[in-house]
Parts: C-alpha cells; structure tokens; sequence
C-alpha cells in the first residue's frame, strides 16, 4: 500500500519545504505545489509535495494513520 502522509510547513526553502509530521522535521520538494507558506499543510508521498489540503483534511488524514498504526500494533 502506498501512503501520503499530510505534513504541516515549518519552512521553505526555494523549492525544498521543512514539515513536521508526527513530532518529526523532514524535507520535501514542493516545484509541483505552487505557491505556499509556513502553516500550510502539504500531502507528501515519496518525498514531494503533492498538493496543498485544508487544515480538516489532514486531520482526518492523520487520525485515520493513527487508527491503522494503533490496528497494525494490536495484532
């Protein structure tokens, strides 16, 4: 299964962003997003950006992570 995961923007830099997803900095290339600023949220899958979300959207996006960590623990 391959997974995007929604990250916060902490940073930018040119083309590169600095998001934060589960407690943890990593860097992405944004070239496919557009514009953007520190505070949005990013959808990232094998190190791009893939586009810009709403702040709901990766919400339900994390729990949802979440739900499955926690599932994928448990057995």
């Amino acid at each position: 299964m391959c997974l995007a995961i929604p990250g916060k923007v902490k940073k930018i830099d040119g083309q590169s962003a600095y998001f934060d997803f589960q407690g943890h900095e990593y860097c992405s290339d944004v070239s496919l997003v557009g514009s953007l600023k520190v505070g949005d949220w990013i959808l990232i899958h094998d190190g791009r950006a893939l586009s810009k979300i709403s702040e709901k959207e990766a919400k339900e996006n994390l729990d949802f992570i979440k739900e499955h960590e926690a599932h994928a623990h448990s057995h």
